[in-house]
């Protein structure tokens, strides 16, 4: 019995269609950006889980993300209303969070698996079912609503962002996933992250192209890959990312503050000499303080303890008193123990600190990671010579330090008179100028009178001890301060509610042991806790490290630190300091450069890198490859028991789509320019159910009322009889060698 079919003019079929290739084409528009966009999902899906779980998970990720979103695309071609659909995308991530509790919680679970193992799988089910269900909601949602289609280009974006965040800003050992195998075999991750961010654009890229045709895709991919790989040579060929400009923080960049107050360091002449960091400055709700940024390491070459417990790196110091704060003083004979520009040569400082009992000589070596105006020494420096640049890509200078630092209790200055005999009276003068208003000289004295017995007011050390103490006690630090518009920041912070940071507390500090006669002066620069070294030689210096504090000079001991610690604050504690990164900058600065000393930055040095870090890259790209073919054998295998899910209406569509495919498989496929009808027609030898086939689904997707009348019973017999067909057709082997093919069904027309 031959099978009716319908030809072109008969009602409910236009006639155009029979035009060559209209068909082919479109199948191949929605073939090409449905796998794209298969594949984007799961790349996404692997770096949202990577620096979350192992690697069993990340691949069960991809491949939920990936499910998702292919169930996601043909749900959305579907009769199915939106809500329900996102809400089933839902319903999936959430019994897949109850599952996990279920099988964390089951002892029966673990029994089987092992304690670790059944983790592992758990999590791993976890990030399958939530990516899944992310997957399918987001994908109905960005198909059917344009506007939510910038939601998946946002989510490639966040992905990739959040996977190489912690590496910004200098943290070269982060994240530890990705870091940690590329450094462990003397490679350079940057070179890596270079790579995901090269990743990060195609994926961007091929969701934004998605939806144009197969050759202006390529050409658009194409375009895009040439410029990222100028990028990329041009990148490595200039050097690495850095961290950015951080001139120790406090306002002591170059360029800022005031003309006027931005005077030159005299030279030996008395004349302006190298340039001079500005001061610290007054600001309301100041931010500069909590960067965690690495701007420098410094590696002691000498053990040393400081009395206090904390190593001040001393940058620049100020003395003269401008009417609103103390600022570089421009008198030749004031604070010459400062170091007034990098060392070109071995440099003596002009006017060290007295060697004693109460200093040792500590070395130190200091590598820069970002640029300074000025360097910085751990206090007193006596001597500066420059040293080579242990990783030019990384750091931007190296200096040797050797420092007269203090090492004796600070009870040992109790007798010791402030200020030099040898100061001259406008030195001296710079020294203890202070603020005209009474009311600093009337708490000073306050003070004293409180906490200073009788027998030792002769003592400027008591004295000095007495009111930072005083300030440390009633003092709140606080980076969200409201002073800065006052005439006289230190007054406003001083005699009103005592809440500031650094720079309120050195100056006030400063100024009220000037008004009682003690010279001071504030310095800036770092403090760090002794504690941060944990046991190494290394120390990570941070923008979160700027400190302002105030000095007094003692006879016979040169500038000591005097600090002022305030017991309460009202700001939240910084992030803790980050070993392993202070190790590895460490490693850096002695010169253990992560790639071998015969490869430093040439094509070979370059070369080894890369072929160091194959094996993880290839581990890598080989779990991609296999969360690829998973994704396209669960799309072929979908396709080929999708009629046992559709309704009556979808049911011819999918019977003849999976006889379609299975002659794809045997490499039975419809020509360009080919109609369906033409090429049953053609196979009417091998699977002659196929026209009958053909013709109904053609039909209903038409409007034919005839092919909408044939009983899904017959339809089914119909399949079931072209099947049968199939098998005689074509021997067991080449009907296996297709079924093993996961990509045959993308050439089904």
């Amino acid at each position: 019995m031959s099978s009716p079919r319908w030809e072109p003019g008969q009602p409910g079929q236009p006639s155009q269609l029979s035009q060559p290739g209209d068909r082919g084409r479109a199948g191949a528009r929605v073939h090409l950006p449905t796998v794209l966009r298969v594949l984007m999902y799961a790349v996404v899906g692997a770096v949202l889980v990577l620096p979350l779980a192992r690697s069993a998970a990340v691949l069960f990720g991809a491949v939920g993300a990936a499910a998702g979103a292919a169930l996601g695309a043909r749900a959305a071609r579907g009769p199915y209303r939106t809500v329900p659909l996102v809400l089933t995308g839902a319903l999936v991530g959430v019994l897949a969070g109850a599952l996990h509790s279920v099988l964390l919680g089951s002892t029966t679970f673990a029994g089987m698996l092992g304690p670790a193992q059944a983790y592992r799988a758990a999590d791993a089910l976890l990030a399958m079912g939530v990516l899944a269900g992310g997957g399918l909601s987001l994908r109905v949602l960005s198909s059917r609503r344009p506007l939510f289609a910038a939601l998946e280009v946002l989510l490639a974006v966040v992905a990739f962002t959040q996977l190489v965040a912690a590496h910004r800003d200098g943290a070269i050992n982060r994240p530890f996933e990705l870091a940690d195998p590329i450094l462990a075999t003397g490679g350079d991750p940057t070179l890596v992250f270079l790579g995901v961010g090269v990743t990060a654009a195609i994926v961007v890229t091929l969701t934004l192209l998605a939806e144009e045709r197969a050759g202006r895709l390529l050409l658009h991919v194409s375009v895009v890959l040439a410029l990222l790989a100028l990028l990329v040579v041009t990148t490595r060929l200039v050097g690495m990312p850095t961290p950015p400009e951080g001139g120790g923080g406090l306002g002591l960049r170059e360029g800022e503050g005031d003309p006027d107050e931005r005077e030159g360091a005299p030279g030996e002449d008395g004349r302006g000499g190298g340039a001079r960091p500005d001061s610290p400055d007054f600001r309301d709700n100041y931010e500069g303080g909590s960067s965690d940024v690495p701007v420098g390491v410094v590696i002691f070459r000498d053990e040393y303890s400081a009395p206090t417990g904390t190593y001040y790196f001393r940058q620049g110091a100020f003395s003269q008193w401008n009417g609103r704060r103390l600022v570089a003083s421009t008198l030749p004979d004031v604070d010459r123990d400062l170091v007034l520009g990098f060392p070109v040569q071995s440099t003596a400082v002009r006017e060290p600190p007295p060697l004693n009992a109460a200093r040792r000589t500590v070395e130190t070596t200091v590598a820069l990671l970002a640029d300074h105006t000025q360097p910085f020494a751990l206090e007193s420096p006596l001597r500066l010579r420059p040293a080579p640049n242990p990783d030019p890509t990384r750091f931007r200078v190296a200096y040797h330090v050797t420092s007269a630092s203090m090492s004796a209790d600070y009870f040992a200055l109790l007798q010791a008179p402030a200020g030099s005999p040898a100061w001259s009276a406008e030195a001296r003068a710079e020294y203890t100028q202070a603020p005209e208003d009474p009311r600093y000289r009337e708490l000073a004295e306050r003070i004293l009178a409180e906490r200073v017995p009788s027998d030792l007011r002769a003592f400027d050390a008591a004295k000095v001890f007495a009111i930072t103490e005083w300030l440390g006690e009633h003092g709140f630090y606080s980076l969200r301060s409201q002073h800065a518009s006052a005439d006289d920041p230190t007054a406003h912070f001083l005699f009103g509610d005592l809440t500031g940071y650094c720079v309120h507390f050195s100056h006030a500090a400063a100024f009220l042991l000037r008004s009682v006669g003690v010279p001071a002066r504030v310095a800036t620069g770092y403090a760090i806790p002794e504690s941060n070294r944990q046991g190494g030689s290394a120390l990570l210096v941070t923008g979160q490290s700027s400190h302002a504090w105030p000095e007094v000079y003692f006879e016979g001991f040169g500038w000591v630190v005097t600090d002022v610690f305030p017991h309460e604050s009202l700001d939240p504690p910084g992030p803790p300091p980050d070993p392993d990164l202070q190790r590895l900058l460490g490693e850096l600065a002695r010169g253990q450069s992560l790639v071998p000393e015969d490869q430093e930055q040439d094509l070979a040095g370059t070369l080894a890198g890369v072929i160091a870090f194959l094996p993880t890259l290839g581990w890598g790209a080989l779990g991609l490859l296999l969360t690829l073919l998973v994704c396209l054998y669960l799309v072929k295998l979908y396709r080929r028991v999708a009629h046992r899910f559709a309704s009556d209406a979808a049911l011819a569509h999918a019977l003849h789509r999976a006889a379609l495919d299975r002659l794809s498989e045997v490499g039975q496929r419809r020509a360009h320019g080919e109609t369906r009808e033409a090429f049953a027609a053609r196979l009417a030898l091998q699977v002659p159910s196929l026209a009958r086939l053909t013709a109904i689904t053609e039909g209903r997707a038409l409007g034919s009322a005839r092919a909408g009348q044939v009983p899904r019973a017959e339809l089914l017999t119909l399949a079931q009889q072209a099947r049968r067909e199939h098998a005689l057709a074509f021997p067991l082997y080449r009907r296996a060698l297709g079924a093993l093919v996961p990509w045959s069904f993308l050439r089904s027309r």
